[in-house]
C-alpha cells in the first residue's frame, strides 16, 4: 500500500482515461480478475451522456459475506472528465473520477497479492468523457448531463456506512495549500468537529499537520436551491443518512476546474491512499467518522436538522 507501488496506479488510471473512448465497461475490463463486483449504470439524455459505476471490494468480515465489519463507501465525485471544444485534455474537474478509480485499481491489485481489508469497501464514481460547460468568469464550470438532484442519489448506495467524498475543490481562496483536505463531518445535515483519529490518518499518510476545509451550512443544501456551494463534496450527505467526509484536493492558487494539463500526481496518489487507509481502519474499528455524543447532542437539542435539507422544504414546496 505504499506510496511508491501508487504511483503506477495514479500513471496507469491518468492513461486510460486519457483515451476518450473508455468508458465504465473498459475500466471493468481493465481492473484484474478478483472477487470484487461491478455496476455499470449508463444514463443518457439531451445534454450528454455518462457511465456510474460501483465496484464492491469484499472484505474478510465484509457484510457481503455475512459478516459484520461496517462498509466504507469512496465516491470519486465529479462534474466530467473533458470538455468539447480546443483544449482536449482531463480538466481539474476529473480529479474525484480519478481518486476513486485509483483506489479501486489498487484494491484489485492489492487482492492478486493476498491483501484483503477487514470490510467492504464500495467505490462509486461516474465516467463522463464528455461533459458540458456552463458559463462562469472566468473559465467555465465542468457539469454533468444531469442535475444533482439525480447524480448524487446513483452516486450514494445504502451498503455504505460511512462516505468519503474526494473531489476537486481548487477554485477558492479558503485553502491555500497543495494537496488534500478533509471537511467536518456531516450526517443528516448536522456539521460537526472533525474526529482526532481521521486527523491521525492524515498525518500519518502525508507526514504533515492536517488541513481541515472550512465548509458551511450552505454546502449542506441542494444544488437546486440556488445559494453558494463551495463545492460538492459533502452533497451525498443529503441522500443518505451515513456521515459523510469530504477530502478536496487543493492547490495554493485558484485553479479553474476546465483548466488542463493541472494535475498532481503525486497529490492524486496521497489522496487515494488516504481514501484506502481510512477504509482499512475504519473496517478494523480503529477509526472513526465522528464523535457520536455530539451528533446525539444535536438531535436532542434540536430534534434533528434533516428536514430542511430536502429540495420541497428549502424551497417552500410540498
Amino acid at each position: 500500500k505504499g506510496s511508491a507501488s501508487m504511483l503506477r496506479d495514479v500513471i496507469d488510471i491518468i492513461d486510460f482515461l486519457d483515451n476518450s473512448s473508455n468508458s465504465a465497461e473498459a475500466f471493468a475490463d481493465f481492473l484484474p480478475d478478483g472477487p470484487h463486483s461491478v455496476e455499470i449504470s449508463p444514463f443518457e439524455s439531451d445534454l450528454g451522456t455518462t457511465d456510474f459505476i460501483k465496484i464492491l471490494f469484499p472484505g474478510s468480515s465484509g457484510k457481503s459475506g455475512g459478516g459484520d465489519a461496517p462498509t466504507t463507501g469512496i465516491i470519486g465525485s465529479n462534474g466530467g472528465l473533458r470538455l468539447p471544444g480546443p483544449y482536449p485534455g482531463l480538466a481539474s474537474d476529473a480529479d474525484g473520477c480519478i481518486v476513486g478509480l485509483i483506489t479501486a485499481l489498487r484494491l484489485a491489485r492489492m487482492h492478486t497479492r493476498g491483501q484483503q481489508l477487514t470490510g467492504d469497501v464500495l467505490v462509486s464514481t461516474h465516467i463522463c468523457q464528455q461533459a458540458r460547460p456552463v458559463p462562469h468568469d472566468p473559465y467555465p464550470f465542468v457539469m454533468s448531463p444531469l442535475p444533482s438532484s439525480e447524480k448524487h442519489p446513483r452516486l450514494v448506495d445504502a451498503r455504505m456506512d460511512v462516505m468519503l467524498t474526494p473531489e476537486t475543490c481548487k477554485g477558492n481562496k479558503m485553502v491555500s495549500h497543495l494537496g488534500f483536505a478533509v471537511t467536518p463531518p456531516v450526517r443528516e445535515g448536522i456539521i460537526m468537529r472533525p474526529h482526532a483519529s481521521i486527523l491521525h490518518i492524515v498525518e500519518m499518510v502525508t507526514g504533515k499537520a492536517p488541513v481541515v476545509f472550512p465548509i458551511t451550512m450552505q454546502d449542506v443544501t441542494p444544488y437546486e436551491l440556488g445559494v453558494h456551494h463551495i463545492c460538492g463534496m459533502v452533497l451525498p450527505s443529503i441522500f443518505s443518512d451515513a456521515p459523510v467526509i469530504g477530502v478536496p484536493l487543493v492547490t495554493e492558487i485558484e485553479t479553474h476546474p476546465s483548466a488542463t494539463g493541472v494535475q498532481q500526481p503525486t497529490v492524486l496518489e496521497t489522496t487515494a491512499r488516504f481514501c484506502i487507509e481510512v477504509a482499512t481502519s475504519f473496517g478494523n474499528g480503529d477509526c472513526e467518522f465522528y464523535y457520536p455524543g455530539d451528533y446525539e447532542g444535536m438531535v436532542s437539542t434540536f430534534k434533528g436538522l434533516r428536514g430542511w435539507q430536502s429540495l420541497e422544504n428549502a424551497t417552500g414546496g410540498s
